[in-house]
């Protein structure tokens, strides 16, 4: 007899395409000003300024993101890259988070 291939759905996340503009409702959010948001986030204002203008953080910064946001309380505005409406977060725990 055949051996029965399983096949698993993988969720697809899709990096936001409104990722500056969801960081900068952040700022604006919260009051910092982007030299302040870089510190809190523990990394330079040309690395935060270069995400502005669309380069992707890496997965630790995208964690530091959102513990930030989660400690302003404007976990919210973060963007949840679903692809699809009933897709998984793209950030591990968001959902859990808010």
């Amino acid at each position: 007899m055949p051996r029965q291939r399983l096949t698993h759905r993988r969720a697809v996340h899709v990096f936001p395409e409104d990722f500056a503009e969801s960081l900068e409702r952040i700022r604006e959010a919260s009051g910092l000003s982007w030299n302040e948001l870089a510190r809190r986030l523990g990394t330079s204002p040309l690395t935060v300024r270069r995400w502005r203008q669309g380069v992707r953080p890496n997965a630790q910064h995208l964690f530091a993101i959102m513990n930030v946001a989660a400690d302003l309380g404007l976990i919210h505005l973060l963007p949840t890259g679903r692809s699809e409406p009933h897709a998984q977060p793209a950030l591990p725990g968001l959902d859990s988070v808010a």
